[in-house]
């Protein structure tokens, strides 16, 4: 049995994965064309993973466990923003990988709806 390459992810060599990552909108963003492509997906997955001279479960755990890392600093930032809150006690998110994974906020921000009460059809 093979055993999986293990890689050092220091802060350097993840904002790189972060960069690489936010390429591969097929793996993150869902109006990509081939979002729901198993194909895909798995190419850009082994890109990342040659890319890093790792296999593909290692940047997949690296990832989740990026985006966690993001989730949870993002609902501190949004907690922080409450009614009667200064400007000084808003939360400033001191995260290396905050910024760099901004590219997932308009992921996350809830689309415009359609009121379908008011559509009608045309027979």
């Amino acid at each position: 049995m093979n055993k999986a390459k293990r890689r050092d992810w220091d802060t350097k060599t993840s904002l790189q994965l972060i960069d690489e990552f936010r390429l591969q909108e097929v793996l993150w963003n869902p109006t990509n064309q081939y979002y729901f492509s198993k194909n895909k997906k798995h190419d850009a997955w082994c890109h990342l993973a040659k890319q890093f001279d790792t296999d593909i479960e290692e940047v997949k755990l690296k990832i989740q466990s990026i985006q966690g890392s993001y989730r949870r600093e993002k609902a501190k930032v949004k907690k922080s923003l409450g009614t009667g809150k200064g400007a000084n006690e808003i939360f400033r998110s001191s995260w290396y990988g905050y910024d760099a994974m901004s590219f997932l906020k308009e992921r996350d921000d809830p689309r415009p709806t359609i009121n379908s009460e008011n559509v009608s059809f045309r027979i």
